[in-house]
């Protein structure tokens, strides 16, 4: 039996109910103290001391989050932004301060100085100073040595945070203060390799004396492997007894090439914590761009325009953002139907008190108006999604927004620009404090009424089917949804092509066993996401496990796009949690032909380490080829990363790019669907629906088909949801983008000028 502690069920209560997360300092402190008299009541003088470990570790918050959120005092709903801002800064420095008063003002026992001392380094990897937590580690280790039963019991806790703090030491000193296109992607490349070694070096030797005394926990294994991976020594010399195999996570499958991380070469590798990404069209001159939030309320919005030259210039100041902060998730959608897509910014998630969203106005040129409180949707809660749709076909974009402890809410469009909340008019009924973290709409009886789907870290996942604009009625029961438990990010998709619209929820029950165990081909025992299809509109079958989906992945951000341009949808999986030692890699899959699902992570090499956030599949390059941007960092200011730009590699297959604009039906075309018959040999009929993709997420509106081996387009259709209308097209070339107007006889040919750009081969010697 595994001696690895499982902290999923903890961490995750805690993180849903924070007032339980700053206890558990507390609960430590209550553990040892019954350790401590028991030393006082066997101490003898002249004892000998016993085993340094001889207990496994307990659960410890590596990251310090839950213990300075446990002392944020509460904030009103009618919070400034800069009033919070004030709160959050060096909030970790702030509780250091007060232990070190603490620690100096009182002859405290040496259990009391050793908790002190670890929630003190704990607070320093909050604050990214992981260099000084890992000597604060060692001055609490001096102490507990005093004291050989209480080192005995607890010194194993001790030593794996040595472990896990030293690794995030090599880490700052080699991935994110040296930066690469290589950095922190398993497996590690030679030019990836740490070139300052000290913090792996310790992590090692950490890591390797607890697991002399727990060899099968395997989830410091892990950390003891990925610690030899950065200095490039494994296999070779890893400790035969402790060495995890990967060839089942390199040697993929299939193979769809080498994307390379460019971020940093064309201007998008922002530092940030945890937050939302957008790839779309801001400014309406043809190519995408990006717009990021971050979690952290000290960090305020970023717009970066893309310039056509390879390169994407930030335009943040001036843009009317640069005092929008905070906000994990973040959504786009023309909802004034005036030609510019707007920003919608829910926030306060995983938080204990609300905070109030926001609506950006676009007037065009990337110049943002703040219209919260004029549109009537300033209520503050705590949402991590929100999408847009309308649901009662008036042309008019409405909004649903998942809240996690006030009931969710759906935004009726006015169409005079406010909007008014009508959920409990609408039959949208929940819980006093839902969870909600993930919500898609999906038209899965195709009548052109928008259904809508939510999931529940804490609850169930729910199918509401719309009668007709005025009222949705729960079916989650009938159509066969029964989860997934603890649901986060979703999303609709037709995966299958079968002109019918699927789901896929992921499960945010995990632990890096679990993980782990996935990535060496070990079964696990834990929930996992749900890959729901769709049986033309009468039920709903669960297919995930012959789909190859019944996986722990710990998925936070993610969304799907066609990567290779086969003609099927794959996916891209941001994974992580608050924890500093939870590194597991981002995971990537093909979709064979609509049957199944291929890990591609290893040959694709986008495995990165660090945290993976929101996830945005689209061609900024305009050169066919879907690439995907990722929005970086973890939960704290100590563990934040640089955005990521996978370049696709590229493919012979075809495509094409289609931009819908609706008149009856809202203009940004969402709810639309899409259907393209190919011409060639191995024809296709491939089904697309205009959405921004995964709750966590946000794609373009504009849909990149991948054709496969198409030599024309025999037939292209447009269904519209409000006009009814379907609009038939022939005899179109591939390779090409296109504009489609709502009741326009003929397509329109768009231009399009593919972006050329240099991005310098990195080298063993970076």
């Amino acid at each position: 039996m595994s001696s690895t502690p499982q902290p999923t069920s903890v961490f995750l209560r805690a993180m849903v109910v924070i007032g339980i997360v700053g206890t558990i300092s507390l609960a430590i402190a209550l553990r040892f103290r019954s350790v401590e008299q028991a030393v006082e009541s066997n101490s003898t003088p002249g004892a000998t001391s016993g085993p340094v470990i001889s207990s496994p570790r307990v659960f410890v918050d590596s990251s310090g989050f839950s213990t300075t959120l446990s002392v944020i005092p509460a904030w009103s709903e009618d919070v400034t932004p800069d009033e919070l801002r004030k709160v959050w800064t060096k909030a970790g420095y702030r509780q250091i301060e007060s232990i070190d008063a603490q620690i100096r003002k009182q002859r405290l026992p040496t259990l009391d100085v050793s908790n002190l001392l670890i929630s003190k380094a704990m607070l320093l990897n909050y604050e990214g100073d992981s260099h000084a937590a890992y000597d604060v580690l060692s001055e609490a280790r001096n102490s507990f040595q005093q004291q050989p039963l209480l080192a005995s019991q607890y010194m194993g806790t001790l030593v794996y945070l040595q472990g896990v703090t030293a690794l995030r030491c090599g880490e700052t000193d080699n991935c994110i203060q040296c930066r690469g296109e290589s950095s922190c992607i398993l497996p590690i490349s030679a030019a990836a390799v740490h070139q300052n070694e000290e913090g792996s070096r310790r992590a090692i030797a950490r890591f390797s004396e607890y697991l002399t005394s727990f060899p099968d926990d395997l989830e410091v294994r892990w950390l003891l492997n990925l610690a030899h991976m950065t200095l490039g020594e494994y296999p070779d010399r890893v400790d035969p007894r402790y060495l995890i195999q990967l060839d089942r996570y390199v040697e993929s499958e299939m193979d769809i090439g080498q994307f390379r991380d460019i971020g940093h070469a064309v201007g998008l590798d922002r530092f940030n914590t945890a937050g939302g990404g957008i790839m779309d069209d801001f400014d309406s001159d043809g190519l995408l761009d990006v717009v990021v939030t971050a979690s952290e309320p000290t960090e305020n919005m970023g717009i970066y325009r893309n310039t056509g030259d390879g390169t994407f210039r930030e335009v943040t100041k001036g843009s009317g953002c640069e005092k929008q902060f905070s906000g994990l998730y973040c959504v786009q959608a023309d909802y004034d139907n005036d030609g510019h897509l707007d920003v919608f910014v829910p926030r306060g998630a995983w938080l204990d008190y609300p905070m109030k969203p926001s609506l950006l106005r676009n007037d065009g040129n990337m110049q943002f108006t703040d219209v919260t409180q004029s549109a009537g949707l300033d209520a503050a809660a705590n949402s991590n999604c929100a999408a847009w749709a309308d649901f009662d076909n008036d042309g008019d974009l409405d909004l649903f927004m998942g809240c996690e402890r006030q009931p969710s809410r759906m935004y009726r469009n006015l169409g005079n620009g406010t909007f008014a909340d009508v959920a409990q008019e609408v039959g949208i009924k929940e819980e006093s404090q839902p969870m909600t973290k993930g919500c898609a709409w999906i038209d899965f009886d195709n009548d052109d009424d928008e259904d809508l789907f939510t999931t529940s870290l804490s609850g169930v996942a729910k199918l509401y089917r719309n009668e007709g604009g005025d009222s949705f009625t729960d079916v989650s029961q009938e159509m066969g949804i029964d989860g997934p438990t603890q649901g986060f990010a979703c999303w609709a998709w037709d995966y299958d092509n079968d002109g019918w619209l699927d789901l896929f929820a992921t499960s945010y029950d995990h632990t890096l066993e679990g993980v782990v165990k996935g990535l060496i081909g070990e079964p696990h025992n834990l929930h996992s996401n749900r890959l729901f299809h769709n049986e033309q509109g009468m039920g709903f079958k669960d297919v995930t496990v012959e789909s190859g989906l019944d996986l722990v992945f710990a998925t936070m951000g993610c969304n799907y796009g066609d990567l290779d341009n086969d003609g099927y949808l794959d996916m891209y999986l941001g994974t992580g949690n608050p924890l500093i030692g939870m590194l597991v890699p981002n995971r990537m899959f093909k979709n064979v032909n609509g049957s199944r699902f291929s890990e591609i992570t290893g040959s694709s090499r986008t495995g990165h380490l660090q945290k993976g956030h929101s996830v945005a599949c689209g061609d900024w390059d305009r050169d066919g080829n879907l690439d995907v941007f990722m929005q970086m960092g973890g939960s704290v200011p100590g563990d934040r990363y640089h955005n990521i730009l996978f370049q696709n590699p590229g493919h012979e297959h075809e495509w094409l790019t289609v931009k819908l604009v609706g008149r009856e039906t809202n203009r940004s075309a969402i709810g639309a669907r899409i259907s393209i018959t190919t011409k060639g040999p191995t024809p296709l009929t491939i089904h697309r629906h205009v959405s921004t993709g995964s709750s966590f997420g946000a794609n373009p509106l504009e849909q990149t088909i991948g054709l496969g081996s198409a030599t024309g387009i025999e037939k292209l259709e447009v269904h519209w949801p409000t006009s009814k209308q379907t609009q038939v097209f022939r005899d179109i070339a591939v390779n090409q983008m296109i504009l489609v107007m709502e009741g326009d006889e003929q397509i329109r040919l768009l231009d399009r000028h593919p972006i050329t750009y240099t991005v310098k081969t990195e080298t063993a010697s970076r």
